[in-house]
């Protein structure tokens, strides 16, 4: 699903990194987690101390529970989603991104 992702918020024109065990970048614009599995949700809490005002986008089969909820997500996307649904959510996401301007 990560690569899927990134393949279609590329094709959207978006630079994407892929966070793992590596040093995130400075400038972060969204985040999209797909906060199935503790360590994304752990990593999810750390992005978010670090930048407060930080959108973020989940993507899950998963109904949205109070793990996911404490994040403060502005968009939760149930897969399966269109490029479409994506896409406007990044935009709404991004539209509402303090860090940007």
């Amino acid at each position: 699903m990560q690569r899927l992702l990134v393949l279609l918020l590329e094709r959207l024109g978006h630079e994407v990194t892929v966070l793992e065990e590596e040093r995130p970048p400075e400038r972060i614009d969204l985040l999209v987690l797909e906060p199935a599995s503790e360590p994304g949700l752990e990593g999810a809490r750390l992005l978010r101390d670090a930048h407060p005002g930080l959108p973020i986008l989940c993507v899950s089969v998963l109904p949205d529970d109070a793990r996911h909820l404490e994040l403060g997500p502005l968009a939760y996307l149930a897969k399966p989603f269109s490029l479409d649904e994506l896409r406007d959510s990044v935009e709404r996401a991004l539209g509402l991104c303090p860090c940007r301007g």
